[in-house]
């Protein structure tokens, strides 16, 4: 006990809260060299070279990213270590001086050992009662003090202990470069390690179903804090709906890059996957991350943002920006429909680029963001789901979710842009479902392209003024023969009360082909609603 005494009574906090700024630091240039590799370097590279040269370089480029992903993750653990005990032994070391000064207080002894005794006995209370009886009242409180005095000295060596065996999960050799896969997988299983020994399994993080108090959350932590929950909890923080788009990009790109690294160490068999499903996961994670890449080097305006990927949910999940919705002028989320599913997010990002193009035509000097939300369980042409709506309602309130956390997290910019909600086949249903429950889905304009019907029975029923509810239907689209069904009114037709702007493009997903001219009279009109200017219109389906 003396050592341990001694060392507890001298302890300074400040020296393990200084190595903890230093890991922090490092951390922080990690981050910020990974972004500049990514804008500067890799970015610009990555859609533009050809060759063997190119071959041999960009994997090791890669490889570079995810060295810096591994330096920050381990860097921002052992921070959280250090901080973690240094708190935890200070705790100590007040509970220990408490429980010193107290047993002073009562007149009891504390040794240098931290040993508590009795004083010792003064002139002539040998042979008084009073004084006896008051020394052995004393002498039963002894025990109570020396009680809380090792509790104090064991609680900081626990926090020492399990600082010690904490910091030992971070290796170097993680940075092996003959490890070609696994490195960044290693990396976040010794930070979940570390976190375990620490006894901080489960950190509060909010559910994400109100964006508001998710934001307030997120706001309320300190820097070092939030670094933390981004190397630590990537993808609990990429979930949340109202945090700012880059903090989520951030924690989604990590999550983006611990999936492939856990596929390309893995086998079909560990994801309980056959072999065909796992190479289209493989393959689509590596366009989406290479698309990413090479938007990187771009203006903000046109950078690609991933706000959410889950390749293991059925069919997907994936949710990407081109532009940054917080700060736009106008915003759209458009919600694929039926048929798409991960291995089609490449395809979407190309999409999401067209209609931006063609609003940004539009719109002057105002900045255009376009979002594709893959963030529902889509149905299938083969199993009868998409006659039903249970897939759209149970994916409505993600969605309004969704744009209500836009919503939150421009505000925190102090913008308030044009938004519209686009919906293409079943995912038409998803939005006008969205748009119909709980006061609205914060939208200025809906566009229904190509849809089977809306969940409604007119354009009064989505929360936005029927004026701003648009639909178009190419003449040999084969989704007229399933509207009027159990996803609701055709909204092309008259009596649906919808403004129909002009399709001549062909097909159920020709809506965004080029023209004969550039682009078609269908993209131009999409076009123009996310900028916020009149379509060109065609009449509505009679009966």
């Amino acid at each position: 006990m003396t050592g341990l005494y001694e060392l507890l009574v001298k302890f300074d906090p400040h020296g393990l809260h200084d190595a903890a700024k230093a890991w922090t630091a490092l951390g922080h240039t990690a981050e910020s060299t990974g972004r500049r590799h990514r804008s500067q370097v890799q970015g610009p590279l990555a859609g533009n070279w050809e060759g063997d040269d190119a071959k041999a370089a960009l994997p090791y480029l890669a490889k570079t990213e995810q060295h810096l992903n591994v330096v920050k993750m381990e860097a921002d653990t052992a921070a959280l270590v250090l901080n973690t005990v240094a708190d935890r032994m200070y705790q100590a070391q007040t509970n220990l001086t408490n429980a010193v000064k107290r047993a002073a207080d009562a007149g009891l002894n504390v040794s240098a050992e931290g040993v508590v005794s009795l004083p010792p006995e003064g002139k002539g209370e040998h042979n008084d009662p009073e004084a006896q009886k008051a020394r052995q009242q004393l002498g039963a409180e002894m025990k109570g003090f020396q009680d809380r005095i090792n509790a104090a000295l064991k609680d900081a060596q626990t926090a020492s202990d399990q600082g010690n065996t904490a910091l030992g999960r971070l290796s170097a050799g993680a940075l092996d470069p003959n490890k070609a896969n696994g490195a960044l997988a290693g990396a976040k299983n010794a930070a979940a390690a570390a976190m375990q020994d620490l006894g901080l399994v489960d950190p509060y993080i909010p559910d994400g179903t109100d964006p508001e108090k998710s934001a307030a959350w997120w706001k309320g932590l300190t820097p070092e804090q939030q670094d933390a929950y981004l190397a630590l909890h990537p993808d609990r923080i990429g979930k949340l709906d109202g945090l700012p788009t880059t903090v989520r990009d951030e924690a989604n790109r990590l999550v983006l890059d611990e999936k492939l690294d856990a596929y390309r160490t893995g086998r079909p068999g560990d994801f309980g996957i056959d072999e065909d499903e796992y190479k289209s996961r493989v393959a689509a994670l590596e366009e989406i991350k290479k698309k990413l890449t090479a938007s990187d080097g771009n203006p903000e305006k046109h950078q690609m943002f991933l706000l959410g990927i889950d390749p293991e949910a059925h069919n997907g999940r994936a949710i990407v920006s081109t532009g940054n919705p917080d700060k736009a002028q106008h915003a759209a989320v458009f919600v694929p429909g039926t048929g798409t599913v991960f291995a089609g997010v490449p395809g979407q990002m190309d999409h999401i680029r067209r209609l931006q193009k063609s609003a940004e035509d539009k719109a002057g000097d105002e900045s255009v963001a376009v979002v594709s939300w893959l963030g529902y369980e889509t149905p299938n042409w083969t199993d009868g789901s998409v006659a039903e709506g249970d897939r759209g309602d149970a994916g409505a309130p993600l969605l309004r979710n969704f744009t209500k956390g836009l919503r939150v997290a421009e505000g925190e910019n102090g913008t308030c842009s044009h938004l519209t909600l686009m919906g293409h086949s079943y995912g038409s249903y998803v939005v006008g479902v969205a748009a119909r429950d709980d006061g609205g889905a914060n939208a200025n304009d809906i566009l229904a392209l190509g849809s089977p019907g809306m969940g409604v029975e007119g354009s009064w029923q989505l929360n936005v003024d029927p004026k701003h509810v648009w639909v178009g239907t190419a003449k040999d689209d084969f989704i007229q023969t399933f509207t009027d069904t159990v996803l609701g009114n055709g909204p092309q037709y008259r009596d649906f009360d919808a403004q129909r702007i002009q399709i001549d493009t062909s097909g159920h997903g020709g809506y965004w082909d080029s023209g004969p001219g550039g682009a078609s009279e269908s993209l131009q009109n999409q076009g123009r609603i996310i900028a916020g200017r009149p379509p060109t219109l065609a009449p509505p389906y009679p009966r």
